[in-house]
Order: C-alpha cells, then structure tokens, then sequence
C-alpha cells in the first residue's frame, strides 16, 4: 500500500477526552479529529453516533475504512467490554486479543492490561497499553520505567519487553475533584490556558509540599490554611493543588525510579509535559520525553497493520 491512500481510523477514546487519526498505509496521520467526547461526557449521543461525526469530519473516505480504537470505550461503561491482558506489553497480543464490535462492521477494540502495581496490588490499565506498545516497537526499548500521565497516571516497569509491574496514580482525577467539589473550590478561578504552567511558582510550592512528612490529606488542608493565613497567594489556589496532587506521585516514585538505575520514559505532550517535566527535574529524576500523542498513533497502527493486513 502506498502512502497517501487511506488505511483505517485509529481512535483514542478515554474517560473524559476522543482523539482520531485517519491513517495511510504507512502510519501517516492524513487527518485529526478531537474533541470533548469521553465516555463520561456523551449523555445526548450513542458511541456509534460520535464516531460517525469522527469519521465524517476525517473526510478521505474514513467512513468505508475500518476502526481501531483503545481506551475507555473497551471498558464495561464502553461500548463494548474488550476483557485484559495478562502482563504483556506486544503489539502481537493485544492484536490477536482485539474484539471486534458486534454491532458494527469493521470496528476493532484493543483490550487493556492487568497486572501487579510496585507494591503488589492489582493493577489495571486501557488506553496506555496501546502508547506503550507504540513506544516499545518505535524505539526498539526492551527495558525500563515508563511514566504515562493522565486522569490516571501510569508507571509501568518493562523487562525483556514484558510488564513486570504497573501502578497507577489517580493524581488527575483528584485534582479534579478537589478543585470542583472540595473546600478549595471557592479559590479556584474558572481553568485558562495553561494556567498551572504559567504559575510556575506556585506549582513548586505544591511539589515541596508534597514532600512533608504528614502526607496528602494533610497537605490538602495546608494549602486552605496558607491561603487563609496569607502565605500563600488564592490566585495560585490551582497551581498548588496541581503540584500537590503531581508531586505526591513523585514522592513514592523517586525511589522506584531510582532503584530502576536508568531513564523514565515520559509518555507526554501540550501543558501535561510540562507539568511533568519539571516535576520530575524538581524531583532529581531523569527523563526522556516522548510525544504522547504521536505513541499512541504509532501503537495503533502497528496493532491495525496486525489485524486489517493479516
């Protein structure tokens, strides 16, 4: 197949966000669609309605090709329950394991992965299997800490190109919360554009909070208190909560990373990289940054090139 000629849909569709590439034989993205269109935000539409507009506004003939997705929507609130994986991190298994939807033609769903968090928890994740699976074949890494950050941040340890722990981190969601729902919420301006990167001092307060001894719930009230109490500025209110929430990650990963002796692949892009960027520098952990984005493409056409060409 040449490049140019359209080969499927890939759709990354998660808890709160919907990304879509129209992709040529080759893995070149021809077209993007995205939009606020996570399977928690759709009450007025049915999933196959919201892919016929993804595939409508692709254009390229996107609607006779056939659809990879990953995310949520192989969830049990998803369109279809595509089950896990035990532990691997191939592009060959999740392929051979995809579900096809029943009610639609040509529609594939890659399953997540199960395993074991660092600390010997069970553990669980969809959407990031895919990215992970598109950086392991991209860059031909076979070891090492991956950091993959979201509503549900992800560290997953690889050996041998296998997934010896994952654990997961609800930093994303509980800022969130505290921020909408919480006693914090009267501080909280209405979010702008990148509004945490700019206040770039009050996101390293937040980081050195998360350091003290008393932890979270603590530090949660600290950040009420200061602001109260005049140390720290209620414009910074979100910054703080952000460097909080991100830096209590950090506090439990630094010596995971560090026992791992070796770079943390940082799966990231836009505002989410930055944040993550400096906190781990804040944090003396090395890093690599790879696009977010452009992993979770790449994971979905290698796992599409098993299914459809096959």
């Amino acid at each position: 197949m040449t490049d140019n000629t359209p080969f499927c849909v890939a759709v990354d569709w998660g808890t709160s966000s919907f990304r879509s590439w129209l992709l040529d034989g080759a893995g070149q993205c021809l077209a993007h669609h995205a939009g606020p269109y996570g399977i928690r935000q759709i009450a007025d539409k049915s999933f196959a309605d919201i892919l016929a507009d993804a595939r409508h506004a692709l254009g390229g003939g996107a609607r006779a090709l056939p659809v990879i997705m990953c995310g949520m929507i192989g969830s049990a609130q998803g369109w279809q329950d595509a089950g896990y994986l035990q532990k691997t991190a191939g592009i060959s298994a999740l392929a051979a394991a995809a579900s096809k939807i029943k009610s639609a033609e040509n529609i594939w769903i890659v399953p997540g992965i199960q395993s074991v968090s660092d600390d010997g928890l069970a553990d669980v994740m969809r959407g990031e299997e895919t990215a992970l699976a598109g950086i392991l074949a991209q860059y031909q890494i076979r070891d090492g800490l991956f950091c993959l950050p979201g509503t549900h941040s992800k560290w997953v340890t690889v050996r041998g190109a296998e997934i010896t722990s994952l654990s997961s981190f609800m930093t994303g969601e509980v800022f969130d919360l505290m921020r909408r729902h919480s006693i914090l919420s009267p501080f909280m301006e209405q979010p702008k554009d990148s509004e945490e990167e700019k206040d770039r001092e009050g996101f390293l307060h937040g980081l050195e909070l998360a350091r003290g001894s008393l932890g979270l719930l603590h530090h949660l009230f600290a950040i009420r208190a200061g602001i109260l109490t005049g140390k720290f500025a209620a414009s910074s209110a979100s910054a703080l909560l952000s460097g909080l929430s991100i830096g209590t990650e950090m506090v439990h990963i630094a010596p995971m990373a560090a026992a791992q002796n070796g770079t943390v692949y940082l799966n990231a892009a836009g505002v989410m990289a930055g944040l993550y960027q400096t906190a781990l520098t804040h944090f003396d952990i090395g890093y690599q940054l790879i696009d977010g984005e452009a992993a979770s493409c790449a994971g979905l056409y290698e796992i599409a090139r098993h299914i459809f060409q096959d």
